[in-house]
């Protein structure tokens, strides 16, 4: 077999709504690291925000997420994913201008409520994204995407570290911003040419705000019961990705806040370890994906996980060398657990069910981490300033044990 037959083999599935998906996740995630390599310390140094109200910033942000994501999964069930994804991207793009201009860390929450309420679309792309790619290439084409969405990345530290050095910390920053919103914009109109993949919707149909009011209380209801129709290990896996996604988004708050002021690491230090992250996990996450579809998802997951422990354990009295490392660990486990969850979920779910599932679990996922934070913020300015790391690295095993014990995979890929 020549080169170019064995690419198309192995990388079928890049083609479609996926292929498209993956382009505008290219874009978003080209731009959305480069302010979120100093966001914590910018909230505090230029915007007036303290410890603790870094934690009520994302608790605000979390709230509004978890109170979308019932009628998120639930219209894309009923009225199809299409045209939920590219108009509530617009959504994103538009508010994100608050980030631009915002005077003061007030007007930042404001902007990330707003924000995530328009991720009303979040259950939508993903069950889009399951629809579009076959059982036997989901690992394979979750990894390949999770791969090149970070490579792209690779370059935002350095960029973020310019901008600041260049024009100084406010000016950067919102510069920094300014990309981001180009970049949502870009997104959205490349979205609007996704195809729709819900038999049932015809595209034509077209909630306004009210109606979709009225019928929130039915999406809750029909969203619980969706867990009556689907096995019961994609409840473990939603009750495992929920405990380590809270502490997750809870540490990832303080990460540069207490890299900078704790560990005395420069600004332009953070700026390289952030990058090495990203380039360093590239071959490892690439190989694992390739055995994923053949090894079984669940081994990646546990592996996943566990890395989160030796990332923390690093990290906690790291300097500069041992700080790559540590966020070498803390990356694979991103990557290994995003891309594993993600796979097993679809072999899981049937396709009518899916836009419910991610719906339902993302609402329970959210408002957990919405208290999370403030806890870690609390714990953070309060009490010791390492314990939110401490936590998740103490969870990680016991989170490997219940994987291991409750969470089967399926020998019937649902496609």
């Amino acid at each position: 077999m020549n080169p170019i037959s064995s690419f198309r083999k192995r990388y079928a599935f890049l083609k479609g709504n996926f292929l498209l998906i993956t382009i505008t996740w290219v874009l978003m995630f080209f731009a959305v690291p480069i302010p979120n390599t100093y966001a914590s310390k910018y909230f505090k140094d230029v915007l007036g925000a303290d410890d603790f109200t870094l934690s009520v910033i994302n608790f605000v942000g979390m709230l509004a997420l978890a109170l979308v994501q019932f009628p998120g999964g639930y219209f894309a069930d009923k009225h199809g994913r299409r045209w939920l994804i590219y108009s509530m991207t617009f959504g994103v793009a538009l508010s994100s201008l608050f980030f631009v201009f915002a005077p003061s860390w007030e007007y930042v929450a404001l902007g990330m409520m707003i924000q995530n309420f328009c991720l009303l679309y979040q259950p939508a792309l993903f069950a889009l994204m399951l629809d579009s790619v076959s059982p036997e290439n989901r690992g394979a084409g979750f990894t390949f995407q999770s791969v090149v969405t970070n490579l792209v990345g690779l370059p935002a530290a350095i960029i973020a570290g310019y901008l600041i050095l260049v024009f100084q910390f406010n000016l950067g920053m919102r510069i920094a911003y300014g990309i981001v919103t180009v970049a949502y914009f870009a997104a959205a109109l490349l979205r609007a040419k996704l195809k729709e993949t819900l038999p049932s919707a015809d595209g034509s149909v077209r909630l306004g705000f009210f109606e979709a009011l009225r019928e929130y209380p039915r999406s809750v209801k029909e969203s619980l019961a969706v867990w009556r129709k689907v096995p019961k290990t994609v409840f473990h896996m939603f009750v495992s990705n929920a405990v380590m996604s809270s502490l997750i988004a809870g540490c990832n708050t303080y990460f540069v806040v207490y890299a900078l002021e704790v560990l005395k690491v420069e600004k332009f230090q953070w700026a390289l370890v952030m990058a090495f992250m990203s380039l360093s996990i590239a071959i490892p996450t690439i190989s694992a994906g390739l055995r994923m579809d053949r090894a079984g998802r669940k081994r990646f997951l546990i592996a996943g996980y566990f890395c989160y422990g030796p990332a923390m354990l690093i990290f906690i009295n790291a300097g500069f060398y041992q700080l790559l490392p540590a966020f070498f660990f803390f990356g694979l486990g991103q990557m290994l657990q995003s891309s594993s969850y993600q796979s097993l979920l679809g072999d899981l779910t049937p396709r009518e069910y899916r836009g419910k599932v991610v719906g339902c679990s993302q609402f329970f996922i959210y408002l957990s981490q919405a208290p999370t934070q403030l806890l870690v913020g609390v714990l953070y300015a309060y009490v010791w300033k390492p314990l939110p790391f401490v936590m998740l690295a103490v969870a990680t095993l016991p989170i490997c044990l219940f994987v291991y014990l409750k969470v089967f995979e399926s020998t019937a890929k649902e496609i």
